[in-house]
């Protein structure tokens, strides 16, 4: 073979993997996605394993009616499309291309495209989390900037079973990596400063620990509400009025539960990922390991 010759197919041989690159790239979500499920509040695109998405739409669903039953009513342009690739880094790569949204998390829900995009193994908890966002900003239009992240963080660990067609939940649970995560500034806490945070995201583990705090306190539902209606009851702020007291009578109430959470660090480390069993035997089974509470539903 002639030296050009050569040249000419090392050429063609270096080009396909980019003409390959280039012809994916080029195909829309919905060629590199092409099955598709639809629930009732949900319309998934997914290229494989369909009985697995079959699951998360149940779960997508059931959590939709939790959230309207228990907590606010969620309304929204329904349904929401998600796109489910096959890993994260598939995920990473189509939300770049074909959104322009750099550096994606596990899961992200772009407003413009009222679109939620993950993959298959991201974990119930993050698509609570992050179906979350959407219906915050809808609903709870008031809601300070602590609970931008405060409120959507809360929902992405629980544990749960089927009963039925029913999805039984329990909430209130710490996340231990964000446990892990805040170290040795846990006890330290100041609860005035995470409720005056004015970026959305800095804090972000602190602000679940205010969620987790309310709901302990048997006022976080009580929050929303407050939220919901902009009403503060005389208080500086919606904080204070699910409490009904103003903060300097909450601070003690929060270094008690700081020192309740320090005192439990093992055991909150080994809590599992969020996860729904298929039924009450299954559930129980699978709590009593961890000694996971479900004193009260």
């Amino acid at each position: 073979m002639k030296t050009i010759d050569k040249k000419a197919v090392l050429a063609v041989l270096l080009l396909v993997p980019v003409l390959f690159a280039v012809a994916r790239t080029s195909q829309s979500y919905s060629e590199q996605l092409p099955f598709r499920q639809q629930s009732k509040y949900f319309d998934f695109r997914f290229k494989q394993h369909p009985e697995k998405i079959q699951a998360i739409a149940r779960f997508a669903d059931a959590f939709i009616d939790i959230v309207n039953r228990d907590f606010f009513k969620a309304e929204f342009d329904y349904p929401i499309r998600v796109l489910v690739t096959e890993d994260i880094s598939t995920h990473q790569t189509l939300v770049s291309q074909q959104f322009g949204f750099t550096d994606p998390t596990m899961g992200v829900f772009l407003y413009k495209y009222n679109l939620f995009a993950t993959y298959e193994d991201s974990g119930l908890g993050t698509f609570a989390h992050e179906i979350m966002h959407p219906l915050v900003e809808r609903n709870l239009k008031d809601r300070p900037e602590w609970a931008i992240e405060g409120i959507p963080t809360f929902f992405e660990k629980f544990y749960g079973y089927w009963r039925g067609d029913e999805l039984v939940v329990y909430w209130g649970f710490q996340n231990p990596w964000r446990i892990k995560e805040l170290g040795a500034i846990l006890a330290r806490l100041d609860l005035p400063g995470i409720l005056a945070t004015t970026r959305a995201g800095e804090r972000e583990s602190e602000q679940r620990l205010v969620s987790v705090f309310l709901w302990e306190q048997g006022k976080f539902k009580q929050f929303l509400d407050l939220v919901k209606r902009r009403e503060k009851n005389g208080y500086d702020s919606y904080f204070e009025a699910a409490m009904e007291m103003p903060i300097g009578r909450v601070i003690p109430l929060w270094r008690d539960y700081l020192a309740r959470i320090a005192a439990r660090r093992f055991d909150i480390l080994r809590l599992p990922l969020s996860a729904t069993l298929p039924n009450e035997d299954a559930f129980h089974k699978f709590a009593a390991p961890y000694g996971i509470s479900v004193a009260s539903e």
